[in-house]
């Protein structure tokens, strides 16, 4: 078929981020750019290669069928690439590990230093993807595990073809400038909040930690970014819920006061039901950082 590899790779960054504005961060293009290369490339197969959902995209048929072998080409160009640079790859497994915000600063550095140190022939490349897609993405094999995130208030719903395993647990708190004391609960209910949208898992879970408080949050900015909603609270402009993991994209003059009562999140190591000896290794390490 007459593709091209840029235009697969703006494919696989697509699947693997959720949507054109994130993919085309990732590979430096425009957006225009991403989106001409999915044209053309839906153009080349002949069938949707995305179906829309929310505010992201998610694999069609098409494109689920598609994805895999596109990796395999992709790592094929990879590695005839690096062979002409005289790299030996028969003693190297790479293994792709999806991974969040908090997730990536908190313990990715961790993780990195013991596979060196234990498993010096596994290469691990990180791929940041939306934490509502991680187990689909495991599913369509665009990565081979995945750091993921379970609200108890909001449960993930099973799915066939992935098993995932709880590493920790940790509970939110609500997030003020520094050196204020933890709000009661007249404030609480006065304060303006920042709050993710509602549509999304991360936006249901605070609401219901909100509720929890017997409080209706004042929804005066809805922000996606966490690091974004954090350095708002710490300018005063509102209260927000986060964990001490999350605590890790806050910049200076910010608090996190802590809500037991509300409940928490769960950080999860999802993986393929049985996992081949390199992604069962870096799951082992990730399962020990978080522990």
């Amino acid at each position: 078929m007459a593709w091209t590899l840029a235009q697969l790779r703006t494919f696989v960054a697509v699947a693997e981020r959720g949507s054109m504005t994130r993919a085309a961060e990732q590979l430096g293009y425009s957006i225009g750019a991403v989106s001409q290369h999915i044209a053309a490339l839906r153009q080349v197969v002949g069938a949707d290669l995305f179906v829309r959902r929310g505010r992201g995209m998610v694999l069609s048929e098409a494109g689920r069928t598609l994805l895999p072998r596109v990796r395999s080409i992709l790592a094929a160009e990879r590695q005839a690439e690096q062979a002409m640079l005289g790299r030996d790859f028969r003693s190297e497994a790479i293994v792709t590990l999806g991974v969040f915000g908090s997730a990536s600063i908190v313990a990715l550095p961790q993780v990195m230093s013991l596979l060196a140190q234990r498993h010096p022939h596994i290469e691990v490349r990180a791929r940041e993807i939306d934490v509502e897609t991680m187990a689909s993405s495991v599913v369509d094999g665009a990565i081979d595990l995945a750091i993921g995130i379970d609200y108890p208030s909001v449960p993930l719903p099973p799915m066939r073809g992935v098993r995932w395993t709880t590493v920790a647990g940790e509970d939110f708190g609500v997030v003020t400038p520094a050196g204020r004391s933890r709000p009661n609960r007249d404030e609480l209910a006065e304060a303006d909040w920042i709050l993710p949208p509602a549509d999304e898992l991360f936006g249901r879970a605070l609401r219901f930690a909100t509720a929890a408080l017997g409080i209706a949050a004042k929804e005066t900015h809805i922000v996606t970014d966490t690091a974004v909603a954090l350095a708002l609270a710490g300018t005063g402009l509102g209260l927000t819920l986060a964990t001490p993991i999350m605590m890790s994209l806050a910049g200076p003059g910010v608090a996190l006061h802590p809500l037991a009562e509300v409940g928490g999140r769960e950080i999860i190591v999802l993986t393929a039901p049985h996992p081949n000896d390199s992604a069962a290794a870096v799951a082992e390490v990730v399962a020990e950082v978080f522990a």
